[in-house]
């Protein structure tokens, strides 16, 4: 204890007065009724006392008094409300940041999740309060969730604790570090951000957090490591691809993530409609992630299952599901002069029947699933799927700028949630030229430039256009690996009432769209819990679904009875790697990790009071028991 300190005014120290009071009362001369006695013989000890409360006379040493004087200078201290400082808080509101991503559903020794032991830690650090200090408590892994505003009600408190559930995703602080620089720092006059006082920050987590440069403007930031196994091996990635072969086989990834510190083998388990296909064993160093390679050997159609034979501390991926889409045939019409690269690039998928025209020599029509519309446009555009390459759509939004050029345009990012940009990285790509042009408000920027979009989407009812504002030939683009990814991607994208709309597999916490079929007005979610959500596509061509924090398959059903099963899986190393971070780098900062919550602020009034109570109790056992002896 480093001080000790009260929270109600000094005045009170004034009922010290009754201390003194209470002595005298122990002066005072009892008032008795004279009687005449033959004798005093038997009354000798009666005289003694009449000789005792004679005021003014020496004070005897008796228990009774110095157990009352104890009782009365402990009813005064817990009227005080005397507060062990046990350290320095320096203030009133408190930030409690309970992690509940994917890794806090591991299983410690005593049988309790991390999940669990985290709001037992956030319990006991209510218990540290002050009546007048508040609490927030926040929730954060994929994202930020204020649970319980700023408030002093311990009840409210407890019960927002108890509520937090795991949501099986990946852990970051950007969200909750905007949220922190609100309640725990101020800007002043000369725009300079100052801590406020009187604020403290504990962090309740195993330290597998990404973003933590989000709180390095917050002050008096504590971290309470929760765990300490590092028993894992799970599957960290699955994804299905065809062999592109004529028979059509299919190939299935999996990444297998080994969180201990020695070597671990491991036997994976592959299903395809609940029928067992084949075992490999993977073998994995510390803290390492390998791959484990499945070949189905036939045309197979259905949900693939991976399971991963470990008892281990995270049961969350030990299991992992993947769609195996049947192969459909696509019909792609290509206009132009004369283009090998996308010629090339279309050919690689079997699936993929091309048929070549000049620009010239188009008509509109219905008949092919794909055009593709290279550096050259069309007047008339009907309903349909269009890819429009070094050339704008006839549709209102889309002009150029004043230049109509962009030399040496640099990306600057691109949509990395989008179905369209799935496993691509345009880092570094070189373009010489690209169009200079604005689209319509509602479309969707896929790849960005700081001088325009290089590559758009635009969707309405009845088309779906991409719009790839540079020439291919004045650039790297078929050079790099991203090339013919997104082509491939944009094939699947289009294939509108087909099952390759649908990628093979999701990660929690990934926006999936939902594509609904000609017909469809509505559609109903399913999670893997039983939750229900509802989407409707009136003046929409795609919904996007964002609760998907859930691992599992997840069912989609349109009002024109099409059903789709989509599965998602925890698809993430960093949670896979469950080993508790002894520490957290911020800003330059190490905040070493504690097993437990510093206790601060602790009010002891109550045992006080209780010791004022045993006493009593004593006091009145020993005037009783010298009443009836």
């Amino acid at each position: 204890m480093s001080s000790l300190s009260f929270l109600q005014n000094p005045l009170f120290w004034s009922l010290g007065a009754l201390l003194p009071l209470l002595v005298v009362f122990y002066l005072l001369k009892l008032k008795r009724k004279r009687v005449t006695m033959p004798s005093t013989l038997l009354w000798r000890r009666s005289v003694q006392d009449l000789i005792a409360n004679a005021p003014f006379q020496k004070l005897r040493n008796n228990i009774l008094l110095w157990l009352q004087l104890l009782l009365l200078a402990l009813l005064i201290l817990a009227f005080m409300r005397p507060v062990m400082k046990l350290e320095n808080l320096g203030g009133t509101t408190v930030v409690l940041l309970i992690d509940n991503s994917a890794s806090m559903a591991s299983t410690e020794a005593n049988g309790m999740t991390r999940l669990e032991l985290a709001q037992k830690a956030a319990r006991e650090a209510l218990d540290t309060l002050g009546n007048r200090d508040e609490a927030i408590v926040i929730s954060f892994s994929d994202r930020t969730n204020v649970v319980q505003t700023l408030t002093s009600d311990r009840g409210a408190l407890r019960a927002a604790i108890n509520s937090i559930q795991v949501r099986d995703v990946e852990t970051t602080l950007q969200e909750a570090g905007l949220i922190l620089q609100g309640l725990t720092t101020y800007t002043n006059e000369e725009n300079t951000i100052l801590p406020r006082e009187n604020t403290k920050t504990i962090i309740l987590s195993d330290g597998v957090i990404d973003a933590l440069d989000s709180l390095t403007d917050v002050p008096n930031v504590e971290y309470v490591r929760i765990g300490e196994s590092t028993d894992n091996i799970g599957i960290s990635g699955i994804d299905v691809r065809e062999a592109f072969t004529d028979t059509f086989e299919y190939q299935i990834f999996a990444s297998v993530t080994n969180a201990t510190d020695e070597e671990q083998t491991a036997y994976v388990e592959l299903q395809v409609n609940g029928e067992l296909l084949d075992v490999r064993s993977a073998t994995v160093a510390p803290r390492q992630t390998s791959g484990v390679v499945f070949s189905t050997g036939e045309v197979l159609e259905g949900m693939a299952t991976l399971t991963l034979d470990s008892d281990d501390a995270l049961k969350t991926d030990n299991l992992a599901r993947a769609l195996i889409a049947p192969p459909t045939d696509i019909n792609v019409l290509l206009v132009s002069a004369d283009n090998y690269f996308l010629e090339q690039v279309l050919q690689i998928d079997p699936r993929i029947t091309i048929s070549k025209i000049r620009p010239a020599d188009y008509l509109p029509s219905d008949e092919y699933d794909i055009v593709v519309f290279d550096n050259c446009t069309t007047g008339d555009l009907p309903p349909g799927n269009f890819l429009f390459v070094n050339a704008l759509p006839p549709i209102e939004g889309f002009a150029l700028n004043d230049p109509a050029d962009a030399t040496n345009p640099q990306v600057i990012d691109w949509n990395r949630v989008h179905p369209l940009n799935r496993f691509c990285n345009f880092d570094g790509l070189q373009i010489g030229k690209s169009l200079s042009y604005t689209a319509p408000r509602s479309s969707v920027s896929i790849l960005e430039a700081l001088q325009t979009d290089l590559i758009t989407l635009q969707e309405t009812d009845t088309q779906r256009i991409v719009v790839v504002g540079f020439d291919i030939f004045q650039s790297y683009w078929p050079l790099d690996v991203s090339f013919p990814i997104f082509m491939s991607n944009l094939v699947d994208y289009f294939s509108r009432n087909r099952m390759g709309l649908y990628q093979p597999s999701y990660a929690t916490g990934s926006a999936i769209a939902i594509y609904p079929d000609k017909e469809a007005v509505k559609a109903t979610v399913t999670s893997p819990s039983g939750r229900t959500h509802e989407f409707s596509f009136d003046g929409i061509s795609t919904a996007y679904m964002t609760e998907t924090h859930e691992a599992g398959v997840y069912t989609v059903e349109f009002d024109t009875g099409t059903r789709y099963l989509l599965p998602v899986n925890l698809q993430s190393p960093s949670e896979s790697l469950i080993a508790p971070a002894d520490e957290l780098a911020v800003g330059g900062r190490e905040i070493i990790g504690t097993d437990q919550v510093v206790k601060t602020n602790q009010e002891i009034w109550h045992w006080l009071a209780l010791a004022a109570l045993l006493f009593l109790l004593i006091e009145w056992f020993i005037y009783t028991r010298r009443t009836f002896m």
